[in-house]
């Protein structure tokens, strides 16, 4: 009979308070999720350390596929590729670290089971023989000792800082993809090279960069924890080197920057004096730059440093919009179809895509690539429906189907951010700019006859930069019948751009072109 430990669900939380405990010839610790064996070490996630100790409780006895599903994913519902991905990671750290004293066999149509050695397998003995050798060469038992003492310390540091750099390339990898779960996955990588390395500070202050994707992606009750994360890990990094210039960043462009844009664009450019070409800060300063109308400013910067991350998609997909503020239409769309091609259907790619051909005078092609379903990101019905009936508008231009349009952008303003974001560019592409500023004054004055949700809430559409409060659709192309509005004036003043700008000392372009 399985005793409580066999059973009880197995949660990341748990691992910190598991014992490290040895197997074959490698050493494991949960804590740190980390195996340690004569191969060097190696770092599993959080998930594989779990199915490897739901493995390793069993004693040797036979662990079913569902029993493994309860005990470490819980409720969750998850494919079958899981589990086998974690076993694969499992049997590669057993023959790569711990010289295959430990194997997973597989029990057919049933489940596992962890099969550890005796210290002695073939590899040890292996080893043994040749410690004898060395010490008949070194004269000395006590030489042999301290020889092999010294080599295998060296192995193991070589080991643990291969494994270090090896989590912090694949961090990169991650956090170029710019979606939340990305995100999460190389915060969790970058956690395993804090844990292996705990006085690196460059895996720390990559970590607190990791960290601020999440502030930003983290629903309202959660996003405390993920800036204590942010401001954790910073502190760190720079307890170890004051001049961490990644934990330095973190702390600078941690959003949001709604109504704070004079502060943050001075911690940004605080930062960049110390490493002007540090890429993470350039870019959050050229996106706050669009923010604030200093698109001219902004777009510069974009065009200098993007072609340093030719496979980072959030500086690429932004770079669509710094040629489509510019006119330069071909450019825009060579980069929209290189960015589509290298990740199909990123939501972030896949509007700024959008975009770009519905308000370029191209309303037949935008409502093409809203109708490929096979090209589209998972987007709910409802918000597909309606993006086909306004760019079908748009291109038609008959009052019956501009008026249809509008209502329902009007009425899915409640539905989260990115639709008074949506509408904001829709209704000023439909030219209903009346109603467009029905929508401005509900999103950013939290005013007026409509409703709209101006922080996004789990069940929401989730589109990249698009889950809080912001101001950057007032300041592209297709939103100059509002900057030419006489309402602009008054809009701009009440929500602290007008403030901003003369404190920094600059006219916005659009008041320069005027």
């Amino acid at each position: 009979m399985l005793d409580r430990r066999q059973t009880e669900r197995l949660t990341v939380a748990e691992l910190a308070g598991r014992q490290d405990f040895p197997l074959g010839s490698a050493q494991v610790s949960p804590s740190t999720r980390v195996v340690r064996g004569p191969g060097g070490v190696a770092a599993l996630e959080p998930r594989t350390m779990q199915v490897l100790l739901a493995l390793s409780d069993a004693d040797g006895a036979v662990v079913t596929r569902q029993d493994i599903f309860q005990r470490c994913w819980g409720d969750a519902v998850v494919g079958d590729d899981s589990l086998n991905r974690a076993v694969a990671d499992i049997r590669r750290v057993a023959r790569n670290v711990a010289a295959e004293s430990f194997t997973i066999e597989t029990v057919p149509r049933t489940g596992y089971r962890l099969v550890s050695s005796a210290p002695q397998t073939a590899a040890v003995q292996g080893r043994v023989a040749g410690a004898r050798s060395r010490r008949l060469v070194l004269g000395g038992a006590g030489a042999v000792l301290a020889a092999g003492a010294l080599s295998w310390l060296a192995i193991d540091r070589r080991g643990a800082d291969a494994a270090r750099q090896d989590l912090i390339a694949r961090s990169e990898e991650a956090a170029r993809m710019r979606t939340p779960e990305a995100s999460a996955r190389a915060v969790q990588l970058l956690e395993q090279a804090v844990a292996l390395a705990p006085r690196d500070a460059t895996a720390w202050g990559r970590l607190a960069l990791a960290n601020v994707t999440l502030v930003d992606a983290s629903p309202p009750g959660q996003a405390p924890a993920a800036l204590a994360a942010v401001q954790n890990a910073a502190r760190r990094a720079l307890a170890l080197d004051p001049r961490q210039i990644d934990a330095l960043s973190a702390l600078a462009i941690v959003p949001p920057y709604f109504g704070d844009w004079l502060a943050a664009e001075q911690r940004m450019r605080e930062v960049l004096k110390v490493a002007p070409d540090h890429l993470p800060t350039l870019d959050e300063l050229a996106f706050l730059l669009v923010a604030v109308g200093r698109v001219g400013e902004s777009v510069r910067m974009r065009l200098a440093f993007s072609p340093r991350e030719p496979l980072h998609v959030g500086v690429q997909y932004r770079l669509i919009y710094a040629y489509w503020i510019l006119g330069r239409v071909e450019e825009a769309d060579r980069a929209a179809d290189r960015a589509m091609q290298l990740w199909p259907k990123h939501p972030a790619v896949w509007f700024a895509r959008l975009w770009t051909l519905a308000f370029t005078g191209r309303p037949e092609r935008a409502l093409a690539h809203v109708r490929d379903a096979a090209g589209r990101p998972p987007l709910p019905d409802w918000m597909v429906q309606t993006l086909e009936l306004a760019t079908a508008a748009i291109g038609s231009g008959r009052r019956a189907e501009v008026d249809a349009a509008v209502s329902r952008l009007l009425g899915e303003v409640v539905r989260g951010p990115s639709n008074s974001i949506n509408a904001l560019l829709l209704l000023s592409g439909l030219g209903a700019v009346d109603r467009a500023y029905d929508v401005a004054q509900a999103y950013l004055l939290e005013e007026g006859p409509l409703m709209a949700s101006v922080r996004w809430r789990p069940g929401q559409v989730v589109v990249d930069d698009q889950r809080r409060r912001k101001t950057h659709m007032l300041f592209v192309p297709v939103t100059g019948v509002l900057r030419s509005d006489p309402r602009f004036g008054d809009l701009v003043l009440r929500i602290g751009l007008a403030d901003y700008w003369r404190a920094v000392g600059k006219t916005p372009d659009f008041q320069r072109t005027a």
